[in-house]
């Protein structure tokens, strides 16, 4: 299980960004980045599941897809 960053916030482990691996100064969770695409592991989709788009902003505690670890 990954732990969060401090002051990052906490998303579904099955959200995804090629950006999470680079060095930013804001973390890539934030879902601050214009540029940066997101997408559902659980799907391999820009949605996830519930057909709601996937993007950190969305993808946190109390949707119903959320996942607190990954699989």
């Amino acid at each position: 299980m990954q732990l969060p960053l401090t002051n990052t916030p906490l998303v579904c482990p099955m959200l995804r960004t090629k950006t999470a691996y680079g060095a930013y100064e804001t973390p890539w969770q934030t879902g601050e980045s214009t540029t940066a695409i997101y997408w559902c592991l659980a799907t391999m989709q820009v949605a996830g599941p519930d057909e709601q788009l996937a993007h950190p902003k969305q993808c946190r505690e109390g949707r119903g897809c959320f996942q607190k670890e990954e699989i």
